[in-house]
């Protein structure tokens, strides 16, 4: 009995101490190949794509739930949607961004951007102003059937896995960059600071729909977007999907009263009630535009 304690305990360990280990190492590696001069295009994938291999092994060798190892669609179609719903829709909305700043910077002043303050800081204040506009627009993207019919996609699906951190429409995609890095590019924010910001999102992202074993306290589910919080997200049950909108920090969430405390076991079910999103890329894509 002592020896089959101790290995629970040390599960239960390994549980807690997954988090903050794979939310720590992947932003130290981008730290350190930006101080080696590594160029952000290099290093963005270079980080996030380990950490995404990581992932996918823990997702077999400690999964969460064992009915959502296999995936609800071809690997084909995630990857599509990974490199023409996320890749392009962020390279779009980013150009987007710089050449409307340029413009509203003529017009107008704005603040200048911190550049002199320690990088942890720099972070800090750049990801509470990408929560800032992107809660309100996630939050909308739920509640107005029209953005709806974008963001459904990313909620679709029986299983929670990590792929479904890039099952995102371009347009979904387009709109959130857009509006989440415009304040960022009217301050002028360095390269590095939005590279690291990349890559902190990412790795939040990933984290937060693998389907590995993997446990926060409770009060760190308070101040971030864990896995439990975001779990809670994909609810298949309307009252709790529509909830936990931050995609970092909690924090209006709980300003504006739609942070929900997650359950220990997570949601029964996850998707959407009644999915009526279509199966197979191109209607994937395609279908949101139909009247």
């Amino acid at each position: 009995m002592a020896r089959f304690n101790g290995r629970l305990s040390g599960a239960l360990v390994l549980d807690y101490l997954l988090w903050p280990v794979l939310m720590i190492a992947p932003m130290l590696a981008a730290a350190e190949l930006l101080d080696l001069g590594v160029p952000n295009l290099v290093m963005t994938p270079l980080v996030v794509g380990a950490l995404a291999a990581v992932v996918v092994v823990l997702e077999r060798v400690r999964p969460e739930r064992a009915e959502h190892m296999r995936l609800d669609q071809p690997l084909w179609i995630e990857a599509g949607h990974l490199l023409f719903g996320v890749e392009l829709g962020y390279a779009l909305a980013l150009g987007a961004t710089t050449l409307v700043a340029q413009e509203a910077r003529d017009l107008m002043p704005f603040p200048s951007w911190p550049s002199h303050w320690p990088m942890v800081f720099q972070l800090f204040i750049a990801v509470l102003l990408y929560e800032a506009t992107s809660y309100w627009q996630h939050r909308m993207f739920h509640l107005i059937p029209l953005f709806w019919r974008f963001h459904s996609l990313h909620h679709s699906g029986e299983r929670l896995n990590a792929v479904r951190a890039a099952r995102f429409h371009i347009v979904d995609i387009a709109i959130v960059a857009f509006i989440a890095y415009l304040p960022l590019m009217l301050m002028v924010v360095s390269d590095d600071v939005l590279a690291l910001l990349g890559v902190l999102i990412s790795t939040l992202g990933i984290i937060q729909h693998a389907n590995m074993r993997i446990r926060t306290p409770a009060w760190v589910d308070l101040l971030v977007c864990t896995p439990a919080v975001h779990r809670h997200h994909h609810s298949r049950l309307r009252a709790e999907h529509d909830s936990n909108y931050g995609n970092s920090v909690m924090l209006f969430d709980l300003l504006f009263g739609t942070f929900a405390r997650p359950r220990r076991e997570g949601p029964e079910l996850v998707g959407i009630e009644n999915d009526t999103v279509p199966r197979g890329f191109f209607r994937q894509v395609f279908s949101p535009f139909k009247m």
